[in-house]
């Protein structure tokens, strides 16, 4: 298939143009900078909010781009992080319904995350949980209802509701390896909120899973099966590098240096992949001990 990737420079959209290519696509990445070289990519196009992207030729698109959610949560980063989600996915929509519907492509994989899900506590999440409240619960609830449009032009959609990525090169590993190599890592806030992580490698299997077989549509969660609670993951990541975790840091302190971001460290998500799990998929790193293992050896 001839795949198109917007985000393909970045962590995860490295990671999937890489996969692809493995498995005989070719890639055509989506950039500002159309002349740039794209490792892998068979071409570039141009995109940016001037310049609505062509989708000719194209099997299949997998939208990955997105302002970063790290940083100060000011009004003017707000802003940028709706507006990267909801509008760029907005115009990409439009070019599909623009798009001849003899060379359209037929599927479409929008990058979600699980943020649609709020804060839960111990609840037990899966594709058809209702929505959550926040700010990031707000924005992607509008973020998938723009990529579902698609669904009007006869495109196959898929919303991939991502959990927190772990991988060499990027995400939240280099940070936590770091942290926790040097003996600084400890529990966040009370420890008992639920991390729902994935492997990098599971995120590119599974968005490609689902460009490339019919038999998946609407919404599903790319994470592993086996969520863990803050105090699970503060103890295998200090257990796997050999290091103490006496440092815990107080939930009024990440609400007081964080604001609203620290709902990124505190909030509760036990999410399960239950759709791809009743697809059959099988997670090459099911458990945070079998991820963490193949990261330090990386």
């Amino acid at each position: 298939m001839v795949i198109g990737i917007t985000g393909a420079t970045g962590f995860v959209g490295r990671h999937v143009s890489a996969l692809a290519l493995t498995q005989g696509h070719e890639v055509v990445a989506f950039s500002r900078q159309p002349t740039a070289p794209v490792a892998g990519a068979r071409e570039v196009r141009s995109w940016s909010a001037d310049t609505p992207p062509d989708l000719s030729g194209l099997d299949a698109v997998i939208h990955l781009a997105g302002a970063s959610v790290l940083g100060l949560w000011t009004r003017k980063k707000r802003e940028a992080i709706r507006s990267s989600r909801v509008l760029g996915t907005r115009q990409l929509v439009a070019a599909l319904h623009q798009s001849p519907s003899q060379s359209r492509p037929t599927s479409f994989v929008c990058a979600s995350a699980i943020g649609f899900y709020g804060n839960r506590g111990d609840e037990e999440l899966t594709e058809s949980s209702a929505p959550g409240t926040g700010f990031l619960a707000d924005v992607t609830q509008a973020w998938e209802v723009e990529a579902l449009r698609a669904q009007a032009a006869g495109v196959r959609v898929v919303c991939g509701r991502i959990g927190l990525v772990l991988g060499s090169g990027g995400g939240a590993w280099p940070i936590l390896h770091t942290v926790f190599r040097s003996g600084l890592g400890g529990r966040l806030g009370s420890g008992r909120q639920w991390t729902s992580w994935v492997h990098v490698n599971d995120v590119a299997r599974l968005l490609l899973t689902a460009a490339t077989h019919p038999q998946w549509h609407g919404v599903m969660n790319v994470v592993s099966p086996h969520p863990v609670t803050n105090t699970e993951l503060t103890r295998t990541l200090a257990q796997s590098l050999h290091r103490p975790a006496i440092l815990p840091v107080p939930a009024p302190l990440l609400k007081t240096l964080l604001r609203d971001q620290a709902g990124l460290f505190l909030d509760s998500q036990r999410v399960t992949p239950k759709v791809a799990l009743d697809h059959g998929f099988t997670h090459s790193f099911p458990t945070l001990h079998t991820a963490v293992k193949n990261l330090i050896g990386n």
